[in-house]
Order: C-alpha cells, then structure tokens, then sequence
C-alpha cells in the first residue's frame, strides 16, 4: 500500500480537477437509469405466470485469473482480450440456463482492472436479456493503491421484461476504516428494480453485503436488507452475495481456501455470523429451503455457492482441485410467492448447463423458477 501522505497529495491534486476524486454517495434512494438492448428480443411468452431467475458474482469479469486480494496471485489488471474472452464464457452460461431476470454482483462499467469494458451494455448485447439496471457502489476516480486506478463496480438487474423503474437504496458504511480508505472504498447499495411482467408490477432486488468487516457492520446491512423486503408492498424477489452462511450450516471455519497470508490483513477472514440469516428462511421463501439444504456436510455440500481457490490450485489441506467449499449466496421471495428447482450450478451439467461455472467466477451462480401468485 501506498504512504497515506501520498495518498493526500493525489486527492489534493485531484480535487483541483472538475471530476472529483470519488463519488460522495450521500442519498439514502436514488433513481439510476434503465439500459437497453441494442436490438430488443420479445419474450416467448408475455405473461408468465413463472420466471426462471439466477444470481450469480460474476467477479468482474476476472474468471479464474489470480488478483492480488485472492493470495493466488499478483495481478492487478487485465487486458482488453481476457475480459471479453471470460465475458464471452460468462454469457454463454447465461444463455444455457436462460433466466427471465438475471441479478448480478461485482460487475464493472468503466474501471481500469477491466479495461473500460462496459459489462452491463456487453451482457445485454450478447444475451437474450432486453433491459438492465447499473446500481454502482464504487466510484473511485484514481485508486493509487496497488496501481488500481479508476474503478466503477456494483451491481446490476437484467431482465427480458421492461423494467420501469430503478433505484439504489444506501447500506450502512463500515466504521473501522480510516477517512481516506473510507473515502475511496466501496459503498454498498441495495438495488432494487420494478419489472413489468404482463398486467403485474414485480419488485426485484440485488444485493451484495461486507465481507471483510471487524465492526459487524455485514449483520447490519443484512437486517436492513430484511427491514427493506418487509416493506416491499409488491411481490418481490431478492439475490445476490450475502456473504453469510445459511443458519444451519455445518462449518463456518477451517476453509480449504484459506491462507495464512491473510492473517493479520485487512482481507483476513472475520467470523461467520449465521444466525443473522435465520429470519430470511422463517418469514420468506427461499429457493433453496433449509430442508433441501441438508443437515449433513456431504447434503450442504450440493449447495456450496463460493470458494477463493479455483481449480487450477491444489488445496494445502485437502491435496485436491479447488472447488466450492461454502454457501454465502441466496435467493429469497416474499410470502405467497414459491420456488421449484433451486439449485445451485456448480459444474456442468446442472440444470442441462453445459458449461463449467466453476472456472468462470470465484461465485456459482444460484438459480430457481419464481412461481407467480
């Protein structure tokens, strides 16, 4: 990391600049554009009374490439041909499982580490999804830090049908960070997208918590993301990266992914919480009910959604190719609403997926078919 005396000169230097330095992010909700195909695709079927759905950390487009943060690596940035190639296999799943509303985490609209590469244009172009919603959630202008540059991440909602409205709700920030790294860091959002399906208004959610945090400032925003769904007046749906376990899980340490190079770091591995997640489960509907979810560790394992360490590295603990090793993503629907087929695409094969999800993001993808009341 860079000196924070020459950090201060180049916010110095930059707020002499028309751009500030970084977004302020002081709303509490924000309307944020729609974006559209290039050349729209009509649905198969204009009222539906179900919808195929997923989520899914796409990891900005980085696939299995080894970045600093993960420990594996020292990269930084990718070139223009290693985005849109893992673009390209990101998409293709998307296409094979074919999702009527597809929710998003960590994908990039202009930032340095992926080449300026608009993903969210990029999937709606390569895709049969129609409209998309961009809730950014890290603006930064000039990152010095590990040579990162400008950087634009968050989250997006696609979706076949129109969306017609937009907007991003603000997360409580983290407080164990100085001002500066406070200042240039990632500030969640909850996205929330209204999509018009037949003569019905549905509102969808994505989302995409802490993971690092030491001051609980991820159980803080996971209660919000509840308070914000027991709100919500239309039948809804949420997804994305909660970065907390499932109540009922078996292991909430010991990872075969973890490396003693993150100890003592800001990217060490806080405790897991799980019991944060309990009221998601007793008052929605989740796409993977904690029965399914198995009380066994080779029953949870089927619904592992993450793991750090791909499977071009053999775990020191286990001696075998990484693969998913705990469940941090989620699907949830509000009451009077159902699921069939959650599940969790974890290789090929999955819901007649042909391609391997597990070299294409440090995430699986979790899907369901969201039955209509």
């Amino acid at each position: 990391m860079r000196s924070l005396a020459f950090v201060a000169l180049v916010v110095g230097a930059l707020g002499l600049s028309c751009e500030p330095p970084a977004e302020s992010f002081d709303f509490d909700r924000q309307e944020v554009p729609v974006f559209e195909r290039a050349s729209l695709v009509p649905p198969t079927n204009p009222a539906p009374r179900e919808l195929r759905v997923m989520a899914w950390n796409v990891k900005y487009g980085a696939a299995r490439i080894d970045f600093w943060f993960d420990y594996w690596g020292d990269r930084v940035q990718m070139t223009r041909t290693e985005v849109l190639g893992n673009l390209a296999a990101i998409e293709r799943l998307i296409d094979e499982y074919d999702p009527d509303v597809l929710l998003t985490e960590e994908i990039e609209v202009n930032s340095k580490r992926s080449a300026y590469v608009d993903m969210v244009q990029h999937v709606l172009d390569h895709t049969r999804l129609n409209y998309g919603a961009y809730f950014q959630t890290w603006a930064s202008r000039w990152i010095p830090s590990e040579g990162l540059g400008r950087m634009d991440l968050g989250n997006a909602i696609f979706s076949k049908y129109p969306i017609t409205f937009a907007e991003r709700i603000r997360q409580e920030d983290r407080t164990d960070q100085g001002a500066l790294t406070s200042t240039f860091y990632i500030h969640r959002a909850i996205g929330r997208a209204l999509v018009k399906v037949g003569d019905r208004e549905l509102a969808f959610h994505v989302v995409h918590t802490e993971a690092y945090d030491q001051d609980g400032t991820k159980q803080k925003q996971i209660r919000q993301i509840h308070d914000v769904l027991a709100k919500e007046t239309r039948p809804w749906l949420v997804g994305g990266d909660f970065n907390e376990l499932p109540p009922t899980a078996l292991q909430l340490s010991g990872f075969d992914d973890e490396s003693d190079k993150a100890k003592g770091t800001e990217f060490e591995q806080p405790p897991y919480t799980p019991a944060v997640m309990q009221p998601f489960f007793d008052e929605f509907v989740p796409a993977i009910p904690l029965a399914q979810y198995g009380t066994t560790l080779d029953a949870q394992r089927r619904y592992f959604t993450h793991t750090v360490l791909g499977p071009g590295h053999v775990s020191a603990q286990t001696g075998k190719p990484g693969f998913w090793n705990r469940t941090l993503d989620h699907l949830f629907a509000s009451k009077g609403t159902a699921f069939r087929d959650g599940d969790v695409l974890q290789t090929s094969g999955r819901q007649g997926v042909a391609s391997d999800p597990l070299w294409l993001s440090d995430h699986a993808p979790v899907v369901g078919v969201w039955v209509l009341p």
